[in-house]
């Protein structure tokens, strides 16, 4: 049977969300502390999921770990319960489990899902490229990192620069450019997706020049596609708001969908006659755009689409009850419409990104614009 390859605890958090997302659920990654993740779901027919992740592989999970949470489960009447771990399970959690229908996913059973469902690839942009456990040999970074620097990577969006960088030297599709693949990966295959990665996961020639080309990435405002860092304050939010980015996926002069965008962090947000406030622990960032396809035929930019990226942790919008905030996501050529989604994050966050998911089959250029309002718009 093969086994998943190593995650890090971001990375296999993601990549279950991921999991998720593939089987049609709309999911939400919440940090519990103790270096456990939450991760929610729910499909359009109402179906509700709850996942446990605790993706230590030095974790042996106990009853102590699952009992709490299973039980908080079934108190809110979620239908699918999943428990996920790179560690071991005791025997006493499986017949936990057994007994209360909860689903247990270890690196086994995940790599025989990823080998079964043919999904090696969502795995890949994880990882270096592997994807079933292997023997490896670990290098590491052949020098230390001023801190200023390690900062200023850690805050880059590095999955998103992957992409970049790949269209800018050629070698996305890994058939492509000069001596493209004979080596069983692209260039993209070899970047890494976290400062983790670039510590620990790559030869040291390739982590010297990553670290080179990540700073030149620096200088030039993430290959051109990071847009303005705006300080997202105002509502009830306090003068200290998140401060938004956002990175594009196609510069303006090619890009499908133009989306002008502003943000404001608020504890609480207000439309028509219902007032929503933000989880206990958590704060709101709302985001308004004004989309308009450049295309002559339809084009799609969905809620679920864009997500806000934040500490290594991509956050989907949330939900509000009765509430339609983005339509249906579809946009006629030549028309401009204004949308707008909100994201719950912890308190304590500092900076959040906006990504567009691959999934999305246009492309988009952001461009901040200060004049649109940041707030929820009520539908015509």
């Amino acid at each position: 049977m093969p086994r998943l390859v190593e995650l890090g605890s971001k990375q296999f958090v993601r990549f279950l969300s991921d999991l998720w997302t593939q089987r049609n659920w709309q999911t939400k990654i919440q940090p519990r502390g103790e270096g456990r993740f939450l991760v929610q779901g729910q499909r359009a027919d109402g179906t509700k999921g709850m996942m446990l992740v605790l993706p230590s592989v030095d974790t042996e999970v106990t009853e102590d770990h699952v009992r709490g949470f299973i039980a908080h489960a079934k108190k809110r009447q979620i239908d699918v319960i999943v428990v996920a771990s790179q560690g071991e399970f005791a025997d006493e959690v499986r017949g936990l489990a057994t007994n209360h229908d909860v689903k247990l996913l270890d690196r086994d059973e995940l790599g025989e899902t990823v080998e079964n469902e043919g999904m090696e690839e969502s795995v890949r942009q994880y990882t270096d490229g592997d994807v079933y456990e292997t023997a490896e040999v670990e290098f590491g970074l052949p020098f230390d990192l001023p801190e200023p620097i390690e900062n200023a990577l850690s805050s880059l969006p590095l999955e998103t620069i992957q992409e970049r960088i790949s269209e800018l030297t050629g070698g996305g599709d890994g058939d492509g450019g000069s001596g493209g693949g004979s080596d069983g990966g692209s260039f993209r295959d070899r970047l890494p997706s976290s400062l983790d990665d670039l510590k620990s996961s790559s030869p040291p020639s390739v982590r010297v020049v990553v670290v080179a080309v990540l700073l030149l990435v620096l200088a030039l405002g993430s290959v051109a596609a990071l847009g303005p860092v705006v300080n997202g304050s105002g509502g009830s939010g306090g003068p200290s708001g998140v401060a938004i980015s956002a990175v594009s996926t196609a510069p303006s002069s090619s890009a499908d969908m133009t989306a002008r965008w502003n943000a404001q962090t608020t504890s609480s947000i207000t439309v028509g006659n219902n007032t929503f406030t933000a989880p206990e622990g958590e704060q709101f960032v709302v985001v308004a755009f004004n989309v308009t396809n450049q295309g002559s035929s339809p084009g799609s930019l969905s809620q679920s689409a864009v997500v806000l990226e934040s500490d290594g942790v991509r956050h989907g919008h949330q939900p509000l009850r009765n509430v339609s905030a983005f339509g249906g996501g579809l946009f006629a050529p030549n028309d401009s419409k204004t949308v707008w989604t909100v994201y719950a994050v912890p308190e304590d966050t500092k900076t959040g990104t906006l990504v567009v998911q691959p999934s999305n089959e246009d492309t988009v250029v952001f461009i901040y614009d200060d004049s649109l309002a940041a707030e929820p718009q009520t539908e015509s």
